[in-house]
């Protein structure tokens, strides 16, 4: 079984570990997410004022100040491409549109989101280990090995 070892359990690293265990045959994945907090998702909290603000309709090169115009364009078409939105779409989430293009949960709580997403990572066992904190991390012939230490020092 491949084990897949996300460090930092902030918006990007949940949802990369809901990515990797959805992407993946039931049983073939170990996906694990490490974090130093007491609790991940603490910045996804607060973005937005809170309300999480997921995207922005609208967004064009033009609105960014490159010296690399043509690796902001591919970018930009990676993110379309990956379709955040209809990611969010797919777990439930239901979103809402402010009148500057800016998109929330319809809700407009932070907390749903995680909520949403700490659901769907336990429906997909992915094991969430909060309070570790990263010592080394080496690369070795099968692989990385990461050495974690708890928040009691263990």
């Amino acid at each position: 079984m491949q084990q897949i070892v996300i460090l930092g359990g902030g918006a990007a690293g949940l949802a990369a570990a809901l990515a990797a265990a959805q992407s993946a045959p039931a049983g073939a994945v170990r996906v694990t997410v490490l974090d130093r907090n007491p609790r991940c998702g603490k910045k996804l909290l607060a973005t937005g004022n809170g309300r999480c603000n997921l995207d922005n309709e609208g967004i064009t090169p033009e609105s960014y100040s490159s010296a690399d115009r043509a690796a902001l364009d591919a970018l930009l078409r990676t993110v379309n491409a990956a379709n955040p939105l209809g990611w969010f779409r797919a777990l439930g989430l239901y979103t809402r549109t402010d009148e500057t293009g800016r998109v929330y949960p319809y809700s407009n709580q932070a907390a749903d989101v995680l909520a949403l997403l700490e659901h769907h990572l336990a429906r997909c066992g992915v094991e969430v280990r909060t309070g570790c904190t990263v010592q080394t991390l080496s690369q070795s012939r099968g692989g990385y090995v990461v050495l974690v230490s708890n928040a009691d020092g263990a």
